[in-house]
């Protein structure tokens, strides 16, 4: 701990903006904050206008299911690996019962990084669309660009959001037989 009571480790050298020891949590408050401006203010294309939720859901909302359901489908597509993607077996569905399990500090930054994901392109890539709104081979390049970014803050986000995605995948029953799987020997 430090004099101002932050831990050193939660603070990374390798910022891109600043290099002043920026916290992570800051750091992506301060652009998913840009982020959001950029939004409001029309800057981005077709702001709004996202497609109706299913009912049920606890933790997501139109934007969040909108940029969840991207994200999934881009991480496990129908017709890629399997024969069935992470769509079919409603991964995004378990990634809002997870999400509204978990304490309410982590529920900011899940957020804060659905957020970013959405309205972080122009800023992060210089695409002026958002996330859910890019062609498949768009989104593909930007979240290939999270995965390799030199900020540890979008590769953590990157690599959270796929390990939620592929155990909401291969946890579902219907996923078993196409991997072979038999379940679990009781």
């Amino acid at each position: 701990m430090d004099i101002h009571g932050e831990n050193k480790h939660d603070n990374f050298e390798d910022n891109i903006l600043t290099g002043l020891g920026t916290s992570r949590r800051m750091f992506l408050k301060g652009l998913a904050l840009v982020a959001t401006a950029a939004g409001v203010g029309g800057t981005m294309s077709g702001c709004g206008g996202y497609a109706e939720i299913p009912e049920g859901l606890k933790f997501l909302d139109e934007k969040g299911y909108a940029v969840i359901s991207a994200f999934a489908d881009r991480i496990i597509p129908r017709g890629g690996p399997y024969e069935i993607g992470a769509l079919d077996v409603k991964v995004v569905e378990f990634f809002d019962e997870f999400a509204a399990s978990d304490y309410p500090e982590v529920q900011k930054d899940f957020k804060s990084v659905i957020t970013l994901l959405e309205h972080g392109a122009p800023f992060l890539d210089f695409k002026f669309k958002r996330f859910s709104q890019m062609t498949t081979d768009e989104q593909d390049e930007y979240l290939k660009g999270w995965e390799s970014s030199k900020l540890a803050l979008l590769r953590g986000a990157f690599v959270g959001l796929k390990k939620l995605c592929m155990m909401g995948y291969y946890s579902n029953e219907q996923v078993w037989p196409h991997i072979r799987y038999d379940g679990p020997s009781v």
